[in-house]
C-alpha cells in the first residue's frame, strides 16, 4: 500500500507542478492585460479632454503617453513573473503599473467627464489622490527585495515595516485631507469625505509627503547600498544593473535642464520606472546577457560628458554674454561652441580616465597600482602582515572580487600550497600566476573577475605580472622573516629540551655516583684511626665512584660536542668528505684559524647538506668543495658536474635549511646553476659575529 502510495505520489508530482505554473503565468498574463485595459481607456479619456484647460507643464498629448508608459512598465513585470514566478519582483512590477494606469484613468476620466457633469467625475477626482499608494510602495517594496526576493538581512525587517506603515497611513491621509482635489485643475472642487482634523496635512503638506513618502523610498534605496556591500558577486552584478537604471534616470533629468522644457521634464519622469523596470528584469531573467561593467563604464563616461558640456556650455554663453553685452547676439553663442568643441577631446580623455579608475581600478595606471602597493608594504611592519596588505592592494587597485595568496607550505617536487593571505568574498578562481623569486617558485597569485563572463585583458594582464613580482619578492622576504622566527622558535625549544636532558642525565648518573663518593669518604674519616683495614676499602670504593663520575661527565660533554668542536673546521670537513662514497675535489687553506662557534657550525653543516644533495638528487660523478678565507667572510662553494638544476626550481627541505643556517648568523646561501653544467652551492659567512668574542673572553675568565 505505501508503495502504490508513493508511485501515485511521483506520477501526481509533476503534474501539479505543471499545473501551478500554469496558474501563475495566467494570473500574470490577466495582470497585464487589466493593465492594458485600465491605460487604453486612460489614453482615449486624455484625448477627448484636450479642450479642457490645464497647465502649460501637462499638455493632452502629454496624458496620451503616460497611460502607455504604464504599459511598458508592466511588460518586464510579466517577462519576471512567468520566467520567475517565485520571485515577488515580477508581480511587484505589475501591480505597480496597474496601479500607475489606474492613476492615469481617474485623473483623466475626470478631466473628461466634470466640465460635461458626468457621472462618477467628482469621485475619480478623489480617486487621484491616494491611487498613486499602489504605485509608489510597489516600487519600495521591489527595492527591498530586490534581486532575490528575501529582505538583506533579519535587521531589515523593522525598516520594511515602516514602509508598510507608510503606505498604510498615506491611503486614509490621501483620501480624507480636506482642502481642493485635482493638483490645481478644479480649484473650486474640495474633497467631499474630507476631515476638518487632518487639515494640519495640508498646511504642511511638504513635510507629511516628505515623512510618509520621500523617506520609505530612501530607506529602500538604501537596502540596494547595504546589499551590494555584503553580496556574493552575482548579486553586486545584479545591482549594477540598477545602477545603470538610475544613470539613465539622472541622464534624462540631464536632457530636461538643458531643454528647459516642463513637458520634457514629465516624460523624463514618466520613462525612469519604464528604464528601471528593464534593468531589473534583465537583472533577474539574463544579468550575464551583457557586460555591465562595459554598460556602466560608458554610461558613466557620456552621462558625465554630456554634463560637463551642457555646464560648460551655459557657463560659456554666460560668461560671454556678460563681456560682450555690445557685440552682435550670434557671437556669444558661436565663441561657446567654439570652447566646448576644443575643450571636448581633452574633457573626454579624463572622464575616460576617471570612469576606468573607477569601474577597473588602476588598470590604465600600472605606475599609480605599483606604488600604491609599495606604500603599503613599506608601511606594513609585522611580516605576517605583508601578504595580506598586499592582497587588499591588488583587489582594490583593479577592483577584483577575490584575491588569494598561496606559498609553498611543504617543499619537494610534490610541494603543497597553502594560502597564507586572502580577501574578498571567495569567487572561483580566474587566473593563476607563479610567484617566483631567483628562479624558484615559492608560491601563486589566484585572482577571480571581475564577472563571470568577463576575460582579462591584455591591460590587466600585464599589470598582474608586475604586481605578482613584486608580490613575489615580499613574500620571499616574508619567507625569510618567519623561517628565522621559526628557527629562534626552535632554537630556544632545543636549548630547553638540552637543559632538561642536561638535568636529568646529572641528576640521574653524575648525581647518585658523587654522592655515593661522598658518604664513602665521610665514612672513611671515621674509622681512619680506629680501623685502618675498613678505611682502604672504603677509599677504594671512592675512588671507583669518582672514576665512574668522571667518566659519566666526560660522555655528556662529548655527547655536547660537533665534529667541528673536537677537529677544528679544517679536519672536521676532511674527516667528512674522506667518508662520501663519491669523487671529491677539496681545496681548503692550509690553516684556517679559530673562527666564532656558531660560523663554523654553519659552515660544517651547510657542506654536510650540500654534499648530501649532490648524492641524492644531481647524479653527478665529481663534487668539488672550495674554502676561501678573506678579510671579513668565509667563502665556501660545493659544485658539482651533474644534470643541474630544473627549469622551475621548488626548494627542498636542505635548501631551506642552507638557507636558514646562513641567515641566522647574517650570511648568504645561493643555489645556481654552473658555468660548466652542473650546480653550485655558494655560501658567503661572516668571519666575525656581534657579541663572540665576549663571549669566549667570559667563558676563558670563568675557566680560569
Amino acid at each position: 500500500m505505501n508503495e502504490f502510495t508513493g508511485r501515485q505520489t511521483a506520477l501526481t508530482a509533476p503534474h501539479t507542478t505543471r499545473l501551478i505554473r500554469l496558474a501563475q503565468a495566467r494570473t500574470a498574463w490577466i495582470l497585464w492585460g487589466a493593465t492594458v485595459g485600465v491605460a487604453a481607456p486612460a489614453a482615449v479619456f486624455a484625448v477627448l479632454s484636450r479642450a479642457t484647460p490645464r497647465p502649460d507643464w501637462n499638455p493632452w498629448w502629454l496624458m496620451v503617453i503616460e497611460p502607455v508608459t504604464s504599459v511598458l512598465l508592466a511588460v518586464p513585470g510579466l517577462v519576471v513573473a512567468t520566467r520567475r514566478p517565485r520571485n515577488p519582483a515580477g508581480w511587484l512590477l505589475l501591480v505597480a503599473g496597474l496601479g500607475s494606469a489606474t492613476e492615469y484613468l481617474t485623473h483623466a476620466y475626470a478631466l473628461y467627464a466634470i466640465p460635461r457633469d458626468l457621472l462618477g467625475g467628482a469621485l475619480a477626482l478623489w480617486a487621484t489622490n491616494w491611487s498613486f499608494v499602489a504605485f509608489d510602495f510597489s516600487i519600495c517594496f521591489l527595492f527591498l527585495l530586490f534581486p532575490d526576493g528575501r529582505l538583506p538581512s533579519a535587521r531589515w525587517r523593522i525598516p520594511a515595516r515602516c514602509v508598510g506603515g507608510c503606505g498604510i497611513l498615506v491611503l486614509p491621509v490621501g483620501a480624507f485631507m480636506p482642502g481642493p482635489m485635482g493638483a490645481g485643475y478644479f480649484p473650486s472642487m474640495t474633497n467631499p469625505v474630507g476631515i476638518p482634523a487632518l487639515t494640519f496635512t495640508v498646511t504642511y503638506v511638504g513635510a507629511v509627503s516628505v515623512l510618509l513618502i520621500l523617506c520609505p523610498f530612501l530607506l529602500s534605496a538604501a537596502s540596494l547600498l547595504f546589499r551590494f556591500r555584503s553580496s556574493p558577486q552575482v548579486t553586486r552584478q545584479q545591482l549594477k544593473w540598477v545602477a545603470w537604471a538610475v544613470m539613465m534616470a539622472v541622464l534624462l533629468v540631464m536632457v530636461h535642464v538643458a531643454l528647459l522644457d516642463a513637458a520634457a521634464e514629465t516624460i523624463a519622469i514618466v520613462l525612469v520606472p519604464v528604464v528601471l523596470s528593464a534593468a531589473i528584469a534583465v537583472a533577474i531573467v539574463r544579468h550575464n546577457l551583457f557586460d555591465i561593467d562595459r554598460i556602466l563604464s560608458n554610461s558613466l563616461l557620456y552621462a558625465g560628458l554630456t554634463g560637463c558640456v551642457v555646464g560648460l556650455y551655459i557657463g560659456l554663453v554666460s560668461l560671454f554674454g556678460f563681456l560682450l553685452q555690445r557685440s552682435a547676439s550670434g557671437v556669444v553663442p558661436l565663441l561657446a561652441t567654439g570652447v566646448v568643441a576644443v575643450a571636448l577631446q581633452p574633457l573626454r580623455t579624463v572622464l575616460h580616465r576617471l570612469v576606468s579608475r573607477l569601474v577597473y581600478g588602476l588598470r590604465d595606471d600600472p605606475y599609480a597600482a605599483l606604488a600604491g602597493l609599495g606604500r603599503r608594504l613599506e608601511a606594513t611592519i609585522d611580516p605576517k602582515q605583508v601578504l595580506p596588505q598586499a592582497a587588499a592592494t591588488v583587489a582594490k587597485a583593479l577592483r577584483l572580487p577575490y584575491v588569494q595568496i598561496e606559498l609553498n607550505e611543504a617543499t619537494g617536487p610534490d610541494a603543497a600550497k597553502a594560502p597564507v593571505a586572502a580577501y574578498g568574498i571567495e569567487a572561483p578562481v580566474a587566473l593563476r600566476l607563479a610567484l617566483v623569486h631567483q628562479g624558484e617558485e615559492i608560491g601563486t597569485l589566484l585572482v577571480a573577475a571581475r564577472s563571470v563572463e568577463e576575460r582579462f585583458s591584455a591591460a590587466d594582464l600585464r599589470l598582474l605580472r608586475d604586481v605578482a613580482r613584486h608580490i613575489a619578492q615580499a613574500a620571499a622576504g616574508v619567507q625569510l622573516s618567519l623561517a628565522l622566527l621559526r628557527s629562534q622558535e626552535r632554537a630556544v625549544a632545543v636549548r630547553a629540551e638540552e637543559r632538561r636532558r642536561l638535568a636529568r642525565d646529572l641528576h640521574d648518573g653524575v648525581g647518585p655516583v658523587l654522592t655515593g663518593a661522598t658518604w664513602t669518604l665521610q665514612a672513611a674519616s671515621t674509622m681512619l684511626r680506629t680501623n685502618p683495614d675498613a678505611t682502604h676499602d672504603l677509599l677504594a670504593t671512592a675512588l671507583v665512584h669518582i672514576r665512574q663520575g668522571a667518566q659519566d661527565l666526560r660522555r655528556i660533554s662529548m655527547g655536547l660536542r660537533s665534529p667541528v668542536d673536537q677537529l677544528g673546521l679544517r679536519e672536521a670537513v676532511l674527516a667528512y668528505t674522506d667518508r662520501v662514497s663519491l669523487t671529491l675535489h677539496t681545496e681548503l687553506p692550509q690553516e684556517i684559524p679559530r673562527l666564532a662557534a656558531a660560523v663554523e657550525e654553519a659552515a660544517y653543516w651547510i657542506l654536510v647538506e650540500a654534499v648530501a644533495n649532490v648524492l641524492r638528487h644531481a647524479e653527478a660523478a665529481n663534487c668539488w668543495v672550495c674554502l676561501h678565507l678573506s678579510a671579513d667572510a668565509l667563502l665556501m662553494t660545493i659544485a658539482d658536474d651533474g644534470h643541474g638544476l630544473p627549469s622551475r626550481m621548488r626548494p627542498g627541505v636542505g635548501v631551506g635549511s642552507m638557507r636558514e643556517r646562513a641567515a641566522e648568523i647574517g650570511g648568504s646561501c645561493e643555489i645556481r646553476a654552473r658555468r660548466n653544467g652542473g650546480t653550485e652551492v655558494v655560501a658567503r659567512l661572516p668571519r666575525d659575529l656581534p657579541g663572540a668574542q665576549d663571549a669566549e673572553l667570559a667563558t676563558k675568565g670563568r675557566s680560569v
